[in-house]
């Protein structure tokens, strides 16, 4: 039945699929206020809606030989998750995630299609890469196995796609049987597109299904910039209108973005007849989607937890579409998996050596590094780790963007595969001599963004304390015998190559005369904990949210 009309103005009826049982949530949508809500309290709204349905059926048959039908299968921000992984749920531990349980939805979805006439499209939001030993050991080679066996149609670039340099970027994009999309990055000397601003595929005579791919602005920020030195990022909103203007001809659009939630509305608001926005980059799972204007705007959280599906109903005359249905499948253990992509990740996994599994130490309690947490406030696994890179540096001060831890560790034993999955960039420890005042502007700079903001430039500190208060500093003091900071005072700070290049938005430490330890902090990570055997770290209070 129909659940979205461009410019309705009645209320209508949304089923999305939530949860491991498959359990019906209803939703009604007033497109004239842009937003979606959950309602228990208008029964007298469905009998109406139910009503209307039987009155509409035969002119609904009648539609139906004039449309096209066409599912587009949708993941984002998978960062190297081949295979599953366990969540805590309700206290309880339940395997989720899994390329070949993906795999295998897929190919149902795709058989069942086929046998009714439909086109079933595959399309990933961005960041495939780099957050789990199988991605950073092999560079991406064993993601884009995978996802060229599972038939992914095209890839929108994230800006983790830049993690291991661009000459790999290269290399994967030529081994890919899909494009990589982006119409806002360019090489600098060549002047080139990186990726194809847009894809068309023909879903019947004379008309396409077309994808815009966009990229985050961030990119610049959220990567180190030796590997996007030669890399130049455009506004997304203005190439977007721009690469729309160029598609040649008819049929719905759609836009597939690596990109804040922000921009996307502002794609929404810039080209309001676009399909529906398949989202990425901030791992949020939008059920319902958000709606602006007329166009919703959908993300299906991270690592694969959960299948997106969109089904378009598309005018076979003039091209114009509009969404019938959409649903997030979640991918839980009880799913079958596919054989085929299943051997190619074993295949990969083998190759691992044993030394992954090699226990290197204890932890006595849980190290918390999820990112609603670490990317707005002080943890232990942020301490631990701040304290190590002081320790070992013999800094007056350590600063780790937070961004650099990428998973929590569960109280137990730890692996050397462990730590690959929560540090899997090659960050360096850089010695620099600043300022009392330059190390209070990278704090400020630290507390910009709000706690909802997900920033991974947030600090996690070693040798001081302070306070924030809204996004202002308060009070910064040196641990020792908490003395306030002297703005005078030169301090040795150590922070990672990457925050020293100017990384995550800390230009202030671009081209400063940096001392390179030579150790990577991974490595140091791995010895620390195998000289301690066991650990049980606690937050202590140094970074402190005032009301």
């Amino acid at each position: 039945m129909p659940v979205y009309r461009k410019r309705q103005t009645l209320w209508d009826i949304r089923f999305i699929i939530e949860g491991k049982s498959g359990s019906l949530s209803l939703y009604r949508c007033n497109s004239k206020m842009g937003g979606i809500m959950k309602s228990s309290r208008f029964r007298t709204v469905l009998l109406f809606a139910t009503a209307f349905l039987f009155a509409c059926t035969a002119s609904a048959h009648a539609a139906a030989k004039e449309s096209i039908p066409v599912t587009v299968l949708f993941l984002n921000d998978v960062h190297g998750y081949l295979e599953p992984f366990q969540v805590t749920a309700k206290e309880a531990k339940t395997e989720v995630g899994g390329m070949a349980r993906i795999a295998a939805r897929i190919r149902d979805i795709e058989k069942q299609n086929r046998e009714n006439g439909i086109r079933t499209f595959v399309l990933i939001a961005g960041d495939i890469l780099q957050g789990t030993p199988m991605s950073t050991v092999f560079k991406g080679a064993a993601d884009i196995d995978v996802y060229n066996a599972m038939g992914v149609d095209a890839l929108t670039l994230g800006n983790h796609e830049f993690d291991f340099g661009a000459d790999n970027l290269k290399a994967l994009m030529d081994s890919a049987r899909f494009p990589f999309l982006s119409a806002n990055l360019w090489w600098k000397k060549s002047g080139a597109l990186i990726g194809r601003p847009s894809i068309s595929f023909p879903i019947s005579e004379g008309i396409f299904l077309h994808i815009i791919g966009i990229t985050t602005p961030r990119l610049i920020y959220e990567t180190h910039p030796d590997n996007i030195a030669d890399v130049r990022v455009e506004d997304p909103v203005s190439t977007a209108e721009t690469a729309h203007a160029a598609l040649d001809g008819k049929g719905p659009v759609l836009v597939l973005s690596h990109s804040r939630i922000e921009t996307d509305r502002a794609v929404a608001r810039a080209l309001p007849g676009v399909a529906a926005i398949i989202g990425g980059h901030e791992h949020l799972l939008l059920s319902p989607p958000l709606v602006e204007g007329t166009v919703l705007i959908f993300q299906a959280s991270e690592k694969g937890r959960y299948l997106g599906r969109i089904d378009l109903e598309v005018d076979s005359t003039t091209g114009a579409a509009r969404v019938k249905s959409a649903e997030y499948i979640p991918i839980h253990e009880e799913m079958p998996a596919d054989q085929e992509i299943a051997a190619i990740v074993f295949k990969h996994r083998a190759q691992l050596t044993d030394a992954f599994k090699a226990v290197i130490g204890l932890t006595r309690v849980p190290l918390q590094a999820e990112r609603k947490q670490i990317r707005s406030g002080e943890t232990n696994f942020g301490d631990f780790v701040a304290d190590a890179i002081r320790l070992a540096s013999q800094a007056d001060i350590a600063l780790l963007n937070s961004g650099a831890i990428r998973a929590s560790l569960d109280a137990g034993e730890i692996s050397l595969e462990d730590l690959f999955r929560a540090f899997p960039f090659d960050n360096e420890i850089v010695l620099v001599d600043l300022t009392g005042q330059e190390v209070a502007a990278m704090l400020e700079r630290s507390v910009s963004g709000g706690p909802g903001d997900d920033d991974g430039g947030f600090l996690q500190v070693s040798g001081i304390r302070f306070d924030i208060r809204g996004k202002s500093v308060k009070q910064v003091t040196l641990d020792r015998e908490r003395q306030l900071l002297d703005p005078d005072a030169a301090y040795r700070v150590a922070v990672t190559d990457f925050l020293h290049a100017g990384g995550d938005g800390y230009g202030m430490l671009k081209g400063k005369p940096g001392l390179k330890t030579g150790v990577p902090l991974r490595e140091l990570m791995v010895e620390t904990i195998r000289k301690k055997k066991e650990i049980s770290p606690a937050e202590d209070g140094r970074i402190r949210r005032l009301p």
